[in-house]
């Protein structure tokens, strides 16, 4: 189960880096509001902070508020953008991207808290 949980942590840790970096660094768009590129920007800078969260519960899964606090994040930022839909068809990428955010999060905190009752973390 342990391998299990830090394969998915280091794999959104992985995400949340290259997500991160890469809307943080994009070139500036002149169509957009420069507010709106700012807040983005903004956005992106704290979700590639979270890598660090992410890598961090992956080598210190004992951390368990740190690890509650971004499988929360995670699954209520998939719900929200699953809400979203409503206003426009999934793509593939995002319908890929919902059910890594709303499947194994359930899925992770549950054997997390076996191997914590279990004693083994």
């Amino acid at each position: 189960m342990l391998i299990f949980i830090r394969t998915f942590l280091v794999l959104y840790g992985a995400i949340a880096l290259a997500t991160g970096v890469h809307a943080a660094t994009r070139a500036y768009d002149p169509a957009m509001v420069p507010m709106a590129d700012n807040s983005q920007r903004f956005v992106a800078a704290i979700w590639a902070c979270m890598s660090l969260g992410f890598l961090y519960t992956a080598w210190n899964p004992s951390s368990t508020e740190l690890f509650r606090f971004l499988l929360i994040a995670l699954f209520i930022g998939g719900v929200v953008r699953a809400a979203a839909l409503v206003h426009y068809p999934p793509s593939p990428a995002i319908m890929a991207v919902l059910l890594l955010e709303l499947i194994p999060t359930p899925i992770l905190w549950w054997m997390h808290a076996r191997l914590l009752s279990g004693g083994a973390l």
